[in-house]
């Protein structure tokens, strides 16, 4: 059964995308350290005193992304979103749709990787964990943008219903 159309997000929703976009923040802090222990890992060594807090943290906050990007696709399937603006043109709508899945793609399969690696000892997952890095820190760029794009050039209400619940 299909979730019903929106008008906007609920409060849990708009928590659980401010959470993890949080949560993604301080995973691009604690990366050095998160390295440095997986470098010593890999050359047989033990983690330096500096880098395991870090790691740690690292490692703690992943999971919580995982489990809080899987509680929002869940959201997403059986509440439901708003859709996008129908004015919008088909290009940015195309971008809009693709942005998320790749989103979405990366905030449950970066964590999934990095456990993979850490935990198992994957190195082809730390690999391409590694990789996703980048890919995300731009898809978050062009997330925001097109936030504020829609907000101030197309004056649509897309940045707005991901601050004020639908009622």
């Amino acid at each position: 059964m299909p979730a019903p159309v929106r008008k906007g997000y609920s409060t849990l929703q708009i928590g659980l995308h401010w959470a993890v976009a949080i949560l993604i923040a301080v995973q691009f802090l604690f990366h050095n350290p998160m390295e440095d222990a997986w470098d010593a890992l890999r050359d047989g060594c033990a983690i330096p005193a500096e880098a395991a807090f870090g790691a740690n943290v690292h490692a703690i906050v992943g999971l919580t992304i995982l489990v809080l990007s899987l509680s929002r696709l869940y959201l997403r399937f059986t509440r439901g979103v708003p859709p996008l603006p129908e004015d919008e043109p088909a290009p940015l709508k195309l971008v809009a749709n693709g942005t998320h899945v790749l989103l979405y793609a990366l905030i449950i399969g970066m964590p999934l990787g990095g456990a993979a690696a850490w935990f198992l000892g994957v190195a082809p997952a730390a690999w391409l964990h590694g990789l996703g890095a980048p890919v995300l820190f731009f898809l978050v760029l062009l997330h925001i943008v097109g936030g504020l794009f829609q907000k101030f050039v197309l004056k649509s209400n897309v940045l707005t219903r991901m601050a004020v619940p639908e009622k």
